[in-house]
C-alpha cells in the first residue's frame, strides 16, 4: 500500500476517534489534487496535512481546469458552499439573524474554496435636508456587522477552516439632489408603495441612484430609445426586515420625467444566505474555534480587510514570465491594458468598454445578439430593461485589484491573473453598502486576464450577480397564469449579456495588420469590416504582413466577433473613450459594437477587435446572486 494511502486510512482513524468532521475535512485529497506538492524525503505527518494542504492552496486559474470545470465550479458550487458554511450553527444562527447579506466565492488548489458571508442584525436611517432644501442628505448605519469567512473542501463538502469576524457598525452617507427626491416624491405617492407602506414620511428609508446622477444614459427600457430610461432604488424598513422599492423612469423629456412602473421586492435576490439558512439542518457542535482561521491572503478578495475590497495592484509596468505589461486605472471602460511577448508587441490597448444586459427578452430564435436586442436596427431594446454598464473608475471602480501569480502545475505553465472588479458605486474602496447586503440593482463584474508563458493570454468576464434578476423572476411568477394561452410555453428569458473586449490588436507590429478567417474548413480573407456570429471550430487570426508574430483568436458558438478599422471617433481601448461622458450623444447611440461596421477596408489596416463572450445567465442554477457566471477565451501567439 502506497505511503499516502497508509498515512490518510491513519488520519481518518484518528479523526474518527476523536469525533470531528472538521478534523476530516482537513485531511481529504491533498495528494490527489497537488501536482507540485512540497519536495520532501517525508511524508508529512497526519497532523500537518490540514496546515499543509492551506499553506500550498493558490487561487486557481482557468487553464488549470478541463471540459469548462472552472465555469461549472462557479455556477454550481457556489451555492453549495454557502450552504456547507450553514451547516455549522455558530453561522447558521448569526446568518438568520441579519437583515440582509452578501456572499463572495473563488476557486481554489487543492480541491479547496474559499467563501464569505456577511450581513448586519439592523438599520438605522438619519435623514437631514429634504424636502426643503437642495438636497437630502441621508446618513445610514449598518448595525453588528459581521463577516463569515470558510475554506470548503470541495470532494468532501466540509468545512476546513472558519472565521467569524467581531460585529462592528459600518456607515455611509447618501447625497440625492432636489431633482432626483422630486421623482423620489412622485414615487412615494403611487399605489405600490402605498399599498405596501402606508405613509412614507412616517417610514425609515434611503434612496439608491447608483451610477444615475439623475441623469438618463446607458439605459434602456421597454420602448424607450437607448439613453431615455432611469430607474431609482429605495430600501424601507419594515418591522424588522428591509423591503425594496424599485421605480423605473420615463427620461424622454428630462423636464417632465414620469413614472413608467414601480415594484415591491422583499429581497435583493431570489435566494438570500438568510433564507437558505432556514432550509438547512445545522450540525449539534460548531466548530468555529477547532478549526483555523481563514488566513487573509486565502478570502475573497471583495469581502478581505473589514468588507472593502481587497485592493493589491502591481506595478503599473512589469515584466513577468516573458510579458511586459503595462496597466492604466479605469478612467471610463475598465483597465487598459497594454502587452509584449519576449519584446515584440501583442496589443497596444485592451481592455472592457461596454457590457451589455438586457432582462426579460423573448426567445432567441437563432438571431445574434444585435438582431435580438435591437430587431429594428435601432437602439430600442427588445425587452424590459437593458443596461449599457460602464466600467468606469468614476461610477463603478475601484478597477484593477491585485495580481494572482500561477506557478506551473502539471502541463499548466506558470502564469499571471490581473484581477478586476466593477459594480456600479463601487468608487474607490467605497461600496460598504452593497459589500453589506443592500445591494439590489447594480451590476457586479469580475473582469480579469490571464496571462501564461507559452504564449496564452485569456480574456475572463465573471458575472457575480445580483442585478436586476430577482425583480423579473418575480414577475415571471406573477405572470404564469398567463403562459400557455396560445397552446404553447415561450417563458421570457430573464436575463442575458454580452461582456465586450476590445483589443487593439499589433502583431510585432503597428504598421497594420493581415486579417485571415477559418470556417473550420478553410482560410479565407476578409477585404472589409465584418460583425461574425461564431461556431464551435472558427479562427480568426491577426499577422504581421511583414514577419512571423501571428494572435489566434479561437472562436466558440458563445462568442461573436466584431472587426472594425481603428477610429478615434469611436469608443474602443486605450485613449478613444475621452470623449465618451462628455458628449452626450455617444454614450446615447452606441448600444451595440455591430453599429461600427461600414464596410472600410481591414487588410494591412490598424484594427479594432471586438471579442464578444456571449452569456446566457438565465441558465444557471442560480442566478441571482448564489451563482457565478463565467465566460472566457483563449488567444494564442505564435512566431514569437
Amino acid at each position: 500500500m502506497a505511503g499516502s494511502d497508509i498515512l490518510r486510512r491513519k488520519y481518518l482513524k484518528l479523526a474518527a476517534v476523536s469525533g470531528g468532521s472538521a478534523a476530516v475535512a482537513g485531511c481529504g485529497g491533498f495528494f490527489e489534487d497537488s501536482t507540485d506538492g512540497p519536495e520532501t524525503n517525508a511524508e508529512p505527518s497526519a497532523g500537518e496535512i490540514p496546515e499543509l494542504r492551506m499553506e500550498t492552496a493558490d487561487f486557481a486559474s482557468v487553464r488549470q481546469f478541463d471540459n469548462e470545470n472552472y465555469a461549472q465550479l462557479h455556477a454550481s458550487r457556489k451555492r453549495r458552499a454557502i450552504e456547507i458554511l450553514l451547516t455549522d450553527p455558530a453561522v447558521n444562527d448569526l446568518v438568520s439573524d441579519w437583515i440582509a447579506s452578501f456572499e463572495a466565492y473563488e476557486v481554489m488548489t487543492n480541491h479547496l474554496e474559499t467563501i464569505s458571508l456577511q450581513g448586519p442584525t439592523s438599520l438605522s436611517i438619519e435623514e437631514r435636508g429634504f424636502p426643503d432644501g437642495d438636497t437630502a442628505e441621508f446618513e445610514i448605519t449598518a448595525e453588528n456587522r459581521q463577516t463569515v469567512y470558510g475554506l470548503i473542501d470541495r470532494h468532501r463538502d466540509e468545512i476546513v477552516a472558519l472565521e467569524i469576524t467581531e460585529p462592528q457598525d459600518v456607515g455611509w452617507t447618501k447625497t440625492q439632489n432636489a431633482y432626483e427626491m422630486a421623482i423620489g416624491q412622485l414615487i412615494h405617492e403611487t399605489e405600490p408603495v402605498r399599498d405596501a407602506f402606508g405613509d412614507m414620511s412616517e417610514r425609515e428609508w434611503y434612496p439608491s441612484w447608483k451610477g444615475s446622477g439623475g441623469g438618463f444614459t446607458g439605459l434602456g427600457q421597454a420602448d424607450l430609445r437607448h439613453g431615455n430610461g432611469a430607474t431609482t432604488v429605495m430600501y424601507v424598513k419594515d418591522d424588522g426586515a428591509v423591503r425594496i422599492i424599485n421605480a423605473f423612469v420615463d427620461g424622454s423629456d428630462p423636464e417632465n420625467p414620469e413614472i413608467i412602473s414601480v415594484s415591491i421586492l422583499n429581497n435583493a435576490v431570489e435566494y438570500p444566505p438568510t433564507e437558505i439558512a432556514e432550509t438547512i439542518e445545522p450540525a449539534a457542535n460548531s466548530v468555529v474555534d477547532s478549526l483555523p482561521d481563514v488566513p487573509p491572503e486565502h478570502r475573497p478578495y471583495y469581502t478581505a480587510n473589514d468588507g472593502y475590497h481587497r485592493i493589491e495592484p502591481p506595478d503599473e509596468s512589469f515584466d513577468q514570465d516573458d510579458w511586459t505589461i503595462e496597466w492604466e486605472p479605469a478612467n471610463y471602460q475598465g483597465v487598459t491594458l497594454s502587452a509584449s511577448y519576449r519584446d515584440s508587441p501583442v496589443f497596444e490597448a485592451m481592455n472592457a468598454p461596454i457590457t451589455l444586459t438586457g432582462y426579460y427578452l423573448p426567445p432567441r430564435e437563432g438571431r445574434n445578439t444585435f438582431d435580438w436586442y435591437f430587431p429594428d436596427g435601432d437602439t430600442v431594446f427588445n425587452g424590459d430593461l437593458f443596461f449599457w454598464d460602464v466600467h468606469g473608475r468614476a461610477t463603478g471602480g475601484p478597477g484593477l485589484i491585485g495580481k494572482l501569480d500561477f506557478p506551473a502545475r502539471g502541463a499548466t505553465p506558470s502564469g499571471f491573473q490581473l484581477k478586476s472588479h466593477f459594480h456600479t458605486g463601487a468608487v474607490g474602496r467605497g461600496s460598504v453598502d452593497f459589500h453589506t447586503g443592500f445591494r439590489f440593482g447594480p451590476y457586479n463584474y469580475d473582469i480579469a486576464y490571464e496571462f501564461y508563458e507559452d504564449g496564452v493570454f485569456s480574456p475572463i468576464f465573471r458575472r457575480t450577480g445580483p442585478g436586476y434578476v430577482n425583480l423579473f423572476v418575480q414577475k415571471i411568477r406573477e405572470n404564469a397564469d398567463t403562459y400557455g394561452e396560445s397552446g404553447s410555453y415561450e417563458e421570457p428569458v430573464v436575463q442575458h449579456y454580452t461582456a465586450t473586449q476590445a483589443i487593439d490588436v499589433t502583431p510585432g507590429t503597428e504598421d497594420g495588420v493581415a486579417v485571415e478567417l477559418f470556417d473550420g474548413d478553410e482560410w479565407t480573407t476578409p477585404e472589409e469590416e465584418f460583425y461574425l456570429e461564431a461556431e464551435a471550430g472558427m479562427i480568426a487570426r491577426f499577422s504581421n504582413p511583414d514577419g512571423p508574430e501571428t494572435v489566434d483568436v479561437p472562436l466558440d458558438d458563445d462568442m461573436e466577433l466584431v472587426v472594425v478599422r481603428r477610429d478615434e471617433t469611436e469608443i474602443g481601448p486605450g485613449e478613444y473613450p475621452a470623449h465618451r461622458r462628455e458628449d452626450e450623444e455617444t454614450p446615447s447611440s452606441l448600444a451595440h459594437p455591430a453599429q461600427y461596421v461600414d464596410g472600410q477596408a481591414v487588410q494591412g489596416e490598424r484594427v479594432i477587435v471586438w471579442l464578444l463572450m456571449v452569456g446566457a445567465t438565465s441558465q444557471v442554477p442560480h442566478p441571482t446572486g448564489t451563482a457565478n457566471f463565467v465566460t472566457s477565451a483563449q488567444l494564442t501567439l505564435s512566431g514569437y
